[in-house]
This record gives C-alpha cells, sequence and structure tokens, in this order.
C-alpha cells in the first residue's frame, strides 16, 4: 500500500470537531491505539499509510450521515470545499473544468507516494480521470475520490455533475466525469 500525506487527517480533524463531541468520542472509541495516534499526531506534511486515512473515512462517513448511504462521496466533497476555499476558489471560476481536472491530475502525487494519473478528454463535458499503477488503493478510498472530484467541479461552476467510477481494472481505476 502507498502513503498518503497528512492533509486528510488534518481535514478529518476538523471534520469530525464540526460535528460535535459525541460523534468525535464515537468516532475516536472504534480506533486502535496506533490510529489514534496518527489520528491526533498527523500535521499536513506527514505522511501516513493510505489504509489509515481510508479506515477513518469508512469510520467518520456512517456517524456524520447516518442516513445517507453516499457518506463516502459526501466527505469527499467536503474535503475538496475545504482545500480550495480562499483564492482558489476565484481560480475555480476562471479556468476551464477541463484545465482544473489536467492539474488536479498532476497534484496527484503531492499527495500520494504511489501511482500516476492522468486526463483524458473524452467529448464535450466528458472527461476521465486515470489513476495508473496503483492496484491496492482502496475501493472505500476511490468513493471518496469521487465526491472529491464532484467538489471540484461544483466549485468550479459545473452543474449537473455525474461521476462514475470502473473497478474493472485495478491498473487503471478509472473515473468518468460528465457535466453541464
Amino acid at each position: 500500500m502507498g502513503n498518503y500525506k497528512g492533509t486528510g487527517v488534518v481535514f478529518m480533524q476538523g471534520l469530525l470537531k464540526r460535528h460535535g463531541r459525541a460523534i468525535e468520542q464515537k468516532f475516536l472509541s472504534q480506533l486502535t491505539p496506533k490510529e489514534r495516534d496518527y489520528f491526533r499526531q498527523t500535521l499536513e506534511f506527514h505522511w501516513i499509510p493510505i489504509e489509515v486515512i481510508t479506515r477513518f473515512f469508512e469510520l467518520a462517513a456512517p456517524l456524520i450521515y447516518p442516513a445517507d448511504t453516499s457518506g463516502l462521496r459526501r466527505i469527499g466533497r467536503e474535503m475538496a470545499r475545504d482545500h480550495l476555499q480562499g483564492v482558489y476558489r476565484i481560480v475555480l471560476r476562471v479556468v476551464t473544468i477541463e484545465y482544473i481536472v489536467e492539474k488536479a491530475a498532476r497534484l496527484w502525487r503531492t499527495y500520494h507516494q504511489s501511482g500516476t494519473t492522468r486526463m483524458e478528454r473524452i467529448g464535450d463535458h466528458q472527461l476521465h480521470f486515470v489513476v495508473l499503477g496503483y492496484p491496492d488503493l482502496p475501493s472505500a478510498f476511490r468513493e471518496c475520490t469521487s465526491g472529491y472530484i464532484a467538489g471540484v467541479l461544483e466549485l468550479a461552476g459545473a452543474r449537473d455533475i455525474h461521476i462514475v467510477r470502473t473497478n474493472d481494472n485495478p491498473q487503471e481505476w478509472r473515473w468518468k466525469l460528465a457535466w453541464s
């Protein structure tokens, strides 16, 4: 498994705090002592195992969004909003969505120590975001990534967003993006 930048943990710390002490305590009670250390001590510039942040997403989603079966996507969407606040929001409104997805693909290695990415233009308002060479990228993390992509597209002004991820080729994880 690969490693992931600590920004996701810092985001989760804030998200759980915003949802109240009871939710945060319930979350913490489900962690192993080692996971609790990761949760409490990780800073933005640290690297953590991808399976640890994925477990955080999986545990938090039903606690924060108990009636929503797409809780992992919601976490991803919230993380995009959190990461892209301030000046980024302005930039997202003046460049094309294709440009944004292409730049996001290039930024992959800033946050992941495994895999490479590319963006493929499929048609008008249709792209594929592809992660290559990362067969053990967890399914729940890929689902959260679907939400992150949707959040980025929303911030860029896209409407009627559809994100479909494919799970049939572990050497080439693919997200099909469409919007109006």
